[in-house]
């Protein structure tokens, strides 16, 4: 490798970069990390529960679609509650301080309701191709729907979990 003048002078500038601090460090986006990070978990944590409030306690929103609707709900409240905030640490200390375990389970979460809410997204879209193609066919029953539903949230986890036990934990110090 033939260090040039040139070279010289890239490594330099690169190095003196690197000796700043991360971006995340500094007290203003950490603050506005935290305040944009408690918004999106307040807001998704009361939308997707008046969701799934207003589809149980309405007898009539008791269909497979709705059912549907509700799995994506209870897709985005799992990573709302166990993947989000501990990405927002994770940003804020620029390092992951909650141990190998919960590294994995956060990233198997994270994996899971990306899977369940694609899958669901899918079978929304299935069903109503079906109701558009047949409009006078019986609609997919609840038994259906949650048996559908069981078969998800089985895929998903098949999915994720490959990425939940090959996970690594690398540590930086800045």
């Amino acid at each position: 490798f033939n260090w040039t003048d040139s070279r010289i002078v890239e490594w330099e500038k690169f190095a003196e970069l690197a000796k700043y601090e991360p971006e995340s460090q500094k007290p203003t986006v950490k603050a506005l990390l935290i305040v944009a990070y408690s918004v999106i978990i307040i807001t998704s944590l009361f939308g997707n529960m008046l969701v799934c409030h207003v589809v149980l306690k309405n007898k009539r929103m008791h269909s497979a679609t709705s059912l549907f609707i509700v799995n994506l709900a209870v897709s985005d409240i799992m990573i709302t509650l166990l993947n989000t905030p501990f990405t927002l640490v994770r940003f804020v200390n620029s390092t992951w301080i909650f141990g190998k375990a919960m590294c994995h389970i956060s990233r198997f979460v994270q994996y899971c309701s990306l899977h369940v809410s694609t899958l669901t997204l899918t079978a929304i879209a299935l069903d109503r191709h079906q109701v558009i193609l047949h409009p006078l066919k019986q609609r997919m029953s609840l038994t259906k729907g949650a048996l559908s539903i069981s078969v998800i949230w089985l895929l998903a986890t098949c999915f994720s979990l490959p990425h939940a036990i090959y996970q690594k934990l690398f540590q930086y110090n800045y």
